[in-house]
């Protein structure tokens, strides 16, 4: 009897679940996810009873095969357009509404149902934060907590790009790749709104030194009706003050974000921060995916393309294709 392949995906983001699905039919794949669920940044989290998307706010498919691939769970209601009018901001009020040209979608009832839905069948280990990947081609190791997992034929890292940088030894051929992505945090602020008619569109870019998007959560399909806001913060700001204590970020984001929605003290102080260390991509790689034969360890993330759902299923799927042709190649 053959023996499967196996490969171990360090990250269960948009990347490393579409490369999972890819190789589920022809290796024995194994996802190791640090946090307690899938998605990554296609997060939303739940306070008292309401929804906040405070990861990816929407997507967007320009991409023929991710169309295609997308298209079970639309089928199934988990993805769905998004219709609320988006704006431009500045300190002096309204600048311009967006054209109507762009078509959003999002998760439905919330942006972590699309990662849910593709985790389908899969071996995922949660609460599984990798410090280590020790061992040789063909017969690598990854170090979580106290334990040793492996060994793995392949080892994947489709995490942000300065972690995989961390964790993928030395002999990786493309670590001048790695470390040429930059990549900005973002932190994320929400809270409930008592009157949804203080913010009269869906959601806004804003040309502002702290905050750059506001968006009513409660405008997304299949979210609480419970009126909400998530505001982002500018991606060079959120540099610089990276370090900072989360409740000096809350009332720095409240100060800006009052400058363009008002905010009644109640509100304010029920509000809540969610830092991301890794967010948004400025830099890409420039390749859509990172793959060295000789050692079998590769990487892939949105952070290969763009900074966008889009951009991190295609570098998995273009993953996926090339490990299938090895593998295909090696029976």
């Amino acid at each position: 009897m053959a023996v499967s392949i196996r490969i171990g995906i360090i990250g269960a983001g948009m990347a490393g679940l579409t490369l999972a699905r890819g190789l589920s039919d022809r290796a024995d794949v194994s996802i190791f996810e640090k946090s307690h669920g899938v998605g990554g940044r296609m997060a939303t989290r739940w306070i008292d009873g309401v929804s906040y998307d405070h990861g990816a706010q929407y997507l967007t498919i320009r991409d023929a095969r991710f169309h295609d691939a997308l298209e079970a769970a639309r089928a199934e209601g988990l993805v769905e357009p998004w219709s609320g009018q988006v704006a431009s901001l500045g300190e002096d009020g309204l600048i311009e509404r967006t054209a109507k040209g762009t078509i959003r979608y999002v998760g439905n009832p919330s942006m972590n149902a699309l990662p849910k839905f593709l985790s389908g069948g899969i071996d995922i280990h949660p609460h599984a934060q990798v410090g280590a990947i020790s061992g040789e081609p063909g017969r690598w190791f990854v170090s979580v907590r106290d334990s040793t997992e492996g060994p793995f034929d392949w080892v994947v890292a489709a995490a942000p790009a300065p972690q995989s940088a961390r964790l993928l030894p030395a002999r990786f051929a493309h670590h001048d790749k790695l470390g040429s992505v930059e990549m900005n945090a973002c932190f994320t602020l929400m809270t409930t709104l008592r009157h949804f008619a203080r913010f009269p569109f869906a959601a806004a870019h804003v040309d502002d030194p702290v905050i750059n998007w506001i968006s009513l959560n409660n405008t997304k399909p299949g979210r609480p009706s419970t009126p909400c806001l998530v505001a982002n913060s500018n991606s060079v700001w959120a540099d610089v003050n990276i370090e900072k204590p989360l409740d000096s970020i809350k009332q720095q984001m409240l100060e800006a974000l009052r400058l363009y929605v008002q905010i009644d003290p109640d509100e304010a102080q029920a509000a809540t921060v969610h830092r991301w260390r890794y967010a948004n991509v400025q830099q890409a790689a420039g390749e859509p995916y990172l793959i060295d034969r000789d050692s079998q360890l590769a990487a892939c993330g949105d952070w290969c393309i763009a900074g966008r759902v889009e951009a991190a299923f295609l570098s998995g799927a273009g993953l996926g294709d090339a490990l299938a042709a090895i593998i295909e190649a090696a029976e």
